[in-house]
């Protein structure tokens, strides 16, 4: 009996001790955190490129309302340089002008979106920015 009297002495200190229970809740807590973060960064960064995208879109097209003579070449390096501009690389970008009865002119912009990281599994995305003027 006085054996289990004294175990029983021992486990009480052990079972209150609180050392160690911010570890364990920081082990919980972190990854949930970082994770949100990371998405949240992604997700940002996904919308300044689709804002960028639009924004060049619709500067490429007033450009080619007011200059009518411009070929597809020269809106597409227009458009690009007003992408630079922003802050966003056109790489992966792809440009497109059509216009339709010479009155009307399409332009578009699309892009894959890559995230940075791997850590979370983000679906393909595929952002598109379009504008449709009259050229006359």
């Amino acid at each position: 009996m006085a054996v289990n009297a004294t175990m029983r002495g021992r486990r009480r200190p052990f079972l209150a001790c609180c050392r160690g229970a911010t570890a364990v809740e920081f082990a919980i807590v972190a990854p949930l955190f970082l994770a949100m973060m990371v998405g949240v960064f992604e997700l940002s960064r996904a919308m300044w490129i689709k804002a960028s995208m639009q924004y060049a879109v619709e500067e490429t097209s007033r450009y080619a309302m007011v200059n009518t003579t411009k070929t597809d070449a020269e809106l597409k390096t227009y458009a690009q340089t007003k992408l630079t501009d922003a802050g966003v690389g056109t790489t992966g970008m792809d440009f497109s002008n059509t216009t339709s009865d010479g009155t009307v002119a399409n332009i578009e912009v699309s892009y894959s979106f890559q995230t940075l990281t791997s850590l979370l599994p983000f679906p393909s995305l595929t952002m598109t920015a379009k504008s449709r003027v009259p050229l006359s």
